[in-house]
């Protein structure tokens, strides 16, 4: 079985690769009191099978990150007698992995969780590093808690009962990886986008692995998100506020990620950091994923307020982590004026 190995400052954990993780996670969870896999009423029905332990299935969607779900997990858990020796199994997408991990790291004071992401986003992304969250009127993972899993197991050939919407989802992140740390990998999805639509399994496993390997290093570096680990925000500065502006109904965050990558390039650019060449290129590729992108519809003040609630801000300004080169972004911070200067130009079509 091919396996990463994070080493996180407050523990190390294997990422497992391959269409045998199944038989891993029910030998990992036989060394535990009991176990529980926790999954959505999507995809219980398609794996849950493959794991011979009770389960426990939500409603599917954003509205279930929420304190009442939390609520209801860890009733659920006490009525089960899980205690500190029981492992919990979160089985779906970036929702069920961020419940789990912050209900996991309360409940009883922490217990252990491992991930089986079933979702391109969360297999790349969510499903590595150890955030947890819900969300709150006031936005979304307002509150969680950095909890690291015992172990994540992902299966690529899961990919294939996804639409091609969550595909699109998940290569704003997958192509973020790109443009932040890795151009050998851009160019490579440059030319092979198509193969993830078609989940070729030849290029797309070893494409999200070192994806994986990208937010393993990240998050050994930075576990708790106060400096390196800063980098994973490319795209997101524009991308959540466009979330916030569009009341987080109209994009999934993946595609507003890949819109924030495509303004914060151009705005890279307008500021004199990034090239011509290197900015025609970096939407020559975003541009092959199968997205409308569309600005002109976009509220500048409506975006800019989203800006505003952005956590990594500080000093009065709103960051940014913008790209030098693809393969090397860095940290700029704007005022609101400064934004407001160069909206209309990076908002163009």
């Amino acid at each position: 079985m091919d396996k990463i190995v994070v080493q996180a400052p407050s523990g190390s954990y294997n990422i497992h690769f391959g269409p045998g993780i199944w038989a891993e996670v029910e030998q990992f969870a036989r060394g535990y009191d009991q176990a529980l896999v926790v999954s959505d009423g999507n995809v219980a029905p398609l794996y849950g099978h493959r794991l011979p332990f009770p389960k426990c299935v939500l409603e599917p969607g954003e509205e279930t990150k929420s304190f009442r779900t939390i609520e209801v997990l860890v009733d659920d858990w006490a009525e089960r007698g899980l205690n500190r020796y029981s492992l919990v199994i979160a089985l779906g997408g970036g929702v069920i992995g961020d419940l789990v991990g912050l209900a996991a790291s309360v409940f009883r004071r922490g217990i252990a969780y491992v991930q089986i992401p079933t979702t391109l986003l969360a297999q790349v992304d969510s499903g590595v590093g150890g955030k947890t969250g819900i969300n709150t009127a006031h936005g979304k993972n307002l509150v969680g808690t950095f909890y690291q899993p015992w172990g994540v197991f992902i299966d690529p050939v899961v990919l294939r009962t996804l639409p091609e919407r969550e595909i699109t989802n998940g290569l704003g992140e997958v192509l973020k990886y790109g443009i932040i740390k890795d151009r050998a990998l851009f160019e490579a999805l440059g030319r092979h986008i198509d193969a993830f639509y078609d989940v070729d399994l030849e290029f797309v496993g070893p494409a999200v692995r070192r994806c994986v390997e990208i937010k393993g290093e990240i998050v050994a570096a930075d576990e708790t998100d106060w400096g390196p680990r800063h980098i994973l925000n490319h795209g997101h500065t524009f991308g959540h506020a466009i979330e916030w502006a569009t009341g987080y109904n109209k994009y999934n965050h993946g595609e507003a990620v890949l819109m924030g990558m495509v303004l914060e390039a151009r705005l890279a650019h307008r500021l004199g950091m990034l090239l011509a060449e290197e900015l025609m290129r970096i939407e020559e590729v975003l541009r092959r994923v199968r997205l409308e992108y569309s600005f002109a519809h976009l509220d500048r003040d409506g975006v800019i307020e989203g800006m505003l609630q952005d956590k990594k801000n500080r000093q009065g300004c709103i960051a940014f982590m913008l790209p030098r080169e693809i393969g090397s972004v860095e940290e700029v911070l704007l005022g609101v004026e400064e934004v407001e200067k160069y909206w209309e130009e990076v908002t163009a079509q």
